[in-house]
Protein backbone atom coordinates (compact mmCIF):
# COMPACT_ATOMS: atom_id res chain seq x y z
CA UNK A 1 0.00 0.00 0.00
CA UNK A 2 1.40 3.38 -0.97
CA UNK A 3 1.55 6.28 1.50
CA UNK A 4 1.47 8.98 -1.21
CA UNK A 5 -1.84 10.46 -2.12
CA UNK A 6 -3.38 9.80 -5.51
CA UNK A 7 -2.50 13.16 -7.03
CA UNK A 8 1.14 13.01 -6.05
CA UNK A 9 1.37 9.52 -7.52
CA UNK A 10 -0.59 10.46 -10.65
CA UNK A 11 1.64 13.41 -11.43
CA UNK A 12 4.86 11.41 -11.08
CA UNK A 13 6.87 11.23 -14.33
CA UNK A 14 6.84 7.40 -14.30
CA UNK A 15 3.05 7.39 -14.32
CA UNK A 16 2.70 10.01 -17.07
CA UNK A 17 5.13 8.15 -19.35
CA UNK A 18 2.57 5.37 -19.61
CA UNK A 19 0.02 7.81 -21.09
CA UNK A 20 0.61 8.43 -24.80
CA UNK A 21 0.65 12.10 -25.83
CA UNK A 22 1.33 13.42 -22.32
CA UNK A 23 4.70 15.13 -22.09
CA UNK A 24 7.05 14.06 -19.36
CA UNK A 25 6.39 16.90 -16.93
CA UNK A 26 6.44 16.64 -13.21
CA UNK A 27 4.27 18.93 -11.12
CA UNK A 28 4.66 20.30 -7.68
CA UNK A 29 1.14 19.69 -6.42
CA UNK A 30 1.59 22.01 -3.47
CA UNK A 31 2.75 24.83 -5.75
CA UNK A 32 -0.23 24.31 -8.06
CA UNK A 33 -2.64 24.37 -5.12
CA UNK A 34 -0.95 27.48 -3.71
CA UNK A 35 -1.24 29.21 -7.09
CA UNK A 36 -4.94 28.35 -7.20
CA UNK A 37 -5.39 29.68 -3.67
CA UNK A 38 -3.76 32.96 -4.65
CA UNK A 39 -5.98 33.20 -7.74
CA UNK A 40 -9.10 32.54 -5.69
CA UNK A 41 -7.97 35.15 -3.15
CA UNK A 42 -7.45 37.75 -5.91
CA UNK A 43 -10.89 37.03 -7.35
CA UNK A 44 -12.42 37.33 -3.88
CA UNK A 45 -10.70 40.70 -3.34
CA UNK A 46 -11.94 41.97 -6.71
CA UNK A 47 -15.46 40.77 -5.96
CA UNK A 48 -15.43 42.39 -2.51
CA UNK A 49 -14.27 45.67 -4.03
CA UNK A 50 -17.05 45.47 -6.61
CA UNK A 51 -19.72 44.80 -3.97
CA UNK A 52 -18.51 47.73 -1.86
CA UNK A 53 -18.56 49.96 -4.93
CA UNK A 54 -22.11 48.90 -5.78
CA UNK A 55 -23.16 49.78 -2.24
CA UNK A 56 -21.50 53.20 -2.53
CA UNK A 57 -23.13 53.78 -5.90
CA UNK A 58 -26.57 52.79 -4.62
CA UNK A 59 -26.18 55.09 -1.61
CA UNK A 60 -25.01 57.99 -3.79
CA UNK A 61 -27.86 57.44 -6.27
CA UNK A 62 -30.36 57.56 -3.38
CA UNK A 63 -28.80 60.83 -2.17
CA UNK A 64 -29.00 62.31 -5.67
CA UNK A 65 -32.64 61.26 -6.06
CA UNK A 66 -33.49 62.76 -2.68
CA UNK A 67 -31.77 66.00 -3.70
CA UNK A 68 -33.73 66.09 -6.97
CA UNK A 69 -37.01 65.73 -5.08
CA UNK A 70 -35.98 68.49 -2.66
CA UNK A 71 -34.94 70.76 -5.53
CA UNK A 72 -38.22 70.20 -7.36
CA UNK A 73 -40.20 71.07 -4.23
CA UNK A 74 -38.13 74.22 -3.78
CA UNK A 75 -38.64 75.17 -7.43
CA UNK A 76 -42.41 74.77 -7.05
CA UNK A 77 -42.46 76.94 -3.87
CA UNK A 78 -40.30 79.67 -5.36
CA UNK A 79 -42.22 79.81 -8.61
CA UNK A 80 -45.49 80.05 -6.73
CA UNK A 81 -44.12 83.12 -4.91
CA UNK A 82 -43.42 85.07 -8.10
CA UNK A 83 -46.00 87.66 -9.09
CA UNK A 84 -46.15 87.75 -12.90
CA UNK A 85 -46.16 84.80 -15.32
CA UNK A 86 -42.96 86.08 -16.94
CA UNK A 87 -41.19 86.14 -13.55
CA UNK A 88 -42.46 82.62 -12.83
CA UNK A 89 -41.12 81.30 -16.16
CA UNK A 90 -37.77 83.06 -15.73
CA UNK A 91 -37.37 81.92 -12.14
CA UNK A 92 -38.46 78.36 -13.02
CA UNK A 93 -35.95 78.16 -15.87
CA UNK A 94 -33.12 79.35 -13.62
CA UNK A 95 -34.00 76.91 -10.84
CA UNK A 96 -34.45 74.02 -13.30
CA UNK A 97 -31.02 74.77 -14.81
CA UNK A 98 -29.34 74.71 -11.38
CA UNK A 99 -31.13 71.47 -10.48
CA UNK A 100 -30.06 69.91 -13.76
CA UNK A 101 -26.42 70.94 -13.20
CA UNK A 102 -26.46 69.39 -9.72
CA UNK A 103 -27.90 66.18 -11.12
CA UNK A 104 -25.30 65.98 -13.90
CA UNK A 105 -22.54 66.64 -11.37
CA UNK A 106 -23.86 63.82 -9.16
CA UNK A 107 -24.05 61.44 -12.10
CA UNK A 108 -20.45 62.28 -13.04
CA UNK A 109 -19.46 61.48 -9.47
CA UNK A 110 -21.21 58.11 -9.71
CA UNK A 111 -19.50 57.48 -13.05
CA UNK A 112 -16.15 58.25 -11.46
CA UNK A 113 -16.89 55.75 -8.67
CA UNK A 114 -17.75 53.09 -11.26
CA UNK A 115 -14.58 53.79 -13.25
CA UNK A 116 -12.38 53.77 -10.17
CA UNK A 117 -13.78 50.50 -8.83
CA UNK A 118 -13.51 48.85 -12.24
CA UNK A 119 -9.92 50.01 -12.58
CA UNK A 120 -9.01 48.77 -9.09
CA UNK A 121 -10.68 45.39 -9.63
CA UNK A 122 -8.91 45.04 -12.98
CA UNK A 123 -5.58 45.88 -11.35
CA UNK A 124 -6.10 43.10 -8.79
CA UNK A 125 -6.91 40.56 -11.51
CA UNK A 126 -4.10 41.78 -13.82
CA UNK A 127 -1.56 41.56 -11.01
CA UNK A 128 -2.61 37.99 -10.24
CA UNK A 129 -2.52 36.95 -13.91
CA UNK A 130 0.95 38.47 -14.25
CA UNK A 131 2.16 36.69 -11.12
CA UNK A 132 0.62 33.40 -12.26
CA UNK A 133 2.37 33.65 -15.62
CA UNK A 134 5.66 34.39 -13.85
CA UNK A 135 5.11 31.36 -11.61
CA UNK A 136 4.47 29.16 -14.64
CA UNK A 137 7.56 30.49 -16.41
CA UNK A 138 9.78 29.89 -13.39
CA UNK A 139 8.38 26.37 -12.99
CA UNK A 140 9.08 25.61 -16.64
CA UNK A 141 12.61 27.01 -16.29
CA UNK A 142 13.25 24.78 -13.26
CA UNK A 143 12.14 21.56 -14.99
CA UNK A 144 15.13 21.24 -17.36
CA UNK A 145 17.47 21.89 -14.45
CA UNK A 146 15.79 19.20 -12.38
CA UNK A 147 15.88 16.78 -15.32
CA UNK A 148 19.64 17.37 -15.81
CA UNK A 149 20.28 16.84 -12.12
CA UNK A 150 18.23 13.62 -12.21
CA UNK A 151 20.12 12.31 -15.27
CA UNK A 152 23.53 13.11 -13.79
CA UNK A 153 22.49 11.41 -10.56
CA UNK A 154 21.40 8.25 -12.40
CA UNK A 155 24.66 8.16 -14.45
CA UNK A 156 26.74 8.31 -11.27
CA UNK A 157 24.73 5.47 -9.76
CA UNK A 158 25.38 3.29 -12.85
Amino acid sequence: MTTKNFFEQWLKPEFTRAIPGVPNLSFDVKAVLEAQRKTFQALTEAQQLTVESFQTIAQRNAEILSQIVQDQSEIAREIAGEKTPEEKVARGADLARRSYEKTVSGMREVGDIVNKSGREASEIINKRVSNALSEIASTLEEQPKAAKAEKSGSKKAA
